[in-house]
């Protein structure tokens, strides 16, 4: 494998800059009140996936403390945005899951940021935009 140059490097980390500003430009576009901040929205992402998992589940694969993700859960709580419940066969441990407000959230966003995405393909050609998402899904599932 080669390996690129500092200045390819640093061309790239401007333009994943642009991505996530143009992300977050898409993030205010969605109408829930006040905004959620990143850690926030890949909680309410991860937990829409997997239904009734545990905070140790989320803070395992964001790769945080579990304390920071009760902080996360508790914001998203109080919005109406998630719900923690007990349950019976394991009063000891916490399911989450998202609420349809939560939910409604996750879709206005999906749908916003696909927009944004399909309006950044748009100024490649098909082959392009082909070659583009196969390299960026690869370079995005790739680990270290």
């Amino acid at each position: 494998m080669k390996t690129s140059t500092g200045d390819q490097a640093a061309e790239l980390r401007g333009a994943i800059d642009a991505l996530t500003r143009r992300f977050k430009i898409a993030e205010a576009e969605v109408p829930a009140g006040k905004p959620l901040n990143q850690l926030d929205i890949q909680v309410l992402f991860f937990v829409a996936d997997h239904p009734a998992c545990g905070p140790t589940d989320v803070a395992r694969y964001l790769g945080v403390p579990t304390t920071t993700i009760s902080s996360a859960t508790d914001r998203l709580t109080r919005q109406g945005m998630l719900r923690r419940e007990r349950p019976e066969e394991n009063r000891r441990s916490i399911a989450l899951s998202v609420t349809e407000a939560g939910h409604a959230y996750v879709r206005a966003l999906v749908r916003v940021q696909t927009d944004h995405c399909r309006i950044m393909l748009e100024k490649l050609t098909p082959e392009e935009q082909r070659l583009f998402v196969a390299f960026f899904t690869k370079i995005a599932s790739s680990e270290d």
